[in-house]
């Protein structure tokens, strides 16, 4: 007579496996689901930090081309036309010897705007080559000292010798510009890990306020960020001007 309790304690257990597995079920499905929303949200993220991402190139890039425009601009009027202007006007006094030497500080003008404004073909060319070349012109204007401590056979990509380029030309006609300044020195360290840049000037300095909003400035950051460089200023009023740049070499000797 003990079979209907048996029956009922089995039937019991059917019962409380079949709850245990709609539960274990439910909460498998859940764990799915709550995992593939999470792919979802990651996803959405990811395409919103690329669509950021993309954006935020582009305004940079229209940045860069509108500061280009600008001081081209700004450098014909001040510079060339200015001078053409002088030209004109003088040239019934003026004999031709005078009037040559005019023309030619014109076209060397422009040959250093159009060096300024164009991507230079850096294959084969080294970075501390390049830099030289450009203070030799410098060095009309003001005292330059240039140190150069490059070890052999490094290899540094095109992008870094570009945006370092533009940086030392960025400092540079800020302090030809701003900082009343007599003599510039420029110091540059490269080994198998490791470059650093220094540019300095014994001129008048600045508040540091005040730089930071400057468009110069923010060619600085951006051609820092585009090389994955660091970069401080140290600066006072009447106290010169300091800035070093530094980064990270990813190769080894060639």
């Amino acid at each position: 007579m003990l079979y209907p309790e048996n029956e009922s304690t089995i039937v019991s257990w059917i019962w409380i496996g079949i709850g245990i597995l709609f539960l274990t079920t439910a909460f498998i499905i859940l764990l799915v689901t709550h995992y593939f929303e999470q792919i979802r949200k990651n996803k959405r993220k990811m395409i919103q930090l690329v669509r950021n991402a993309e954006t935020e190139c582009w305004e940079s890039i229209h940045y860069l081309q509108e500061r280009d425009r600008e001081r081209l601009s700004e450098e014909l009027h001040d510079n060339i036309i200015s001078q053409l202007n002088i030209i004109r006007l003088n040239i019934n006094t003026r004999n031709g010897k005078e009037l040559n030497s005019d023309l030619k500080r014109s076209m060397q003008l422009v040959r250093e705007l159009s060096h300024n404004l164009t991507p230079p073909d850096l294959n084969g060319i080294e970075l501390s080559d390049f830099i030289s070349d450009y203070l030799v012109q410098i060095s009309k204007e003001v005292e330059v000292l240039y140190v150069n401590h490059t070890e052999q056979d490094i290899l540094i990509s095109g992008t870094i010798k570009l945006n370092l380029f533009r940086i030392v030309q960025e400092l540079i006609t800020n302090i030809l510009k701003h900082a009343f300044a007599t003599e510039i020195t420029v110091l540059l360290r490269v080994s198998v890990k490791y470059l650093s840049l220094v540019v300095k000037d014994n001129g008048r300095g600045f508040p540091m306020e005040k730089y930071n909003k400057g468009i110069g400035m923010k060619n600085i950051q951006s051609r820092s960020r585009k090389i994955n460089a660091v970069y401080k200023f140290k600066t006072k009023p009447e106290k010169g001007t300091r800035c070093i740049v530094f980064l990270t070499l990813n190769n080894t000797k060639i």
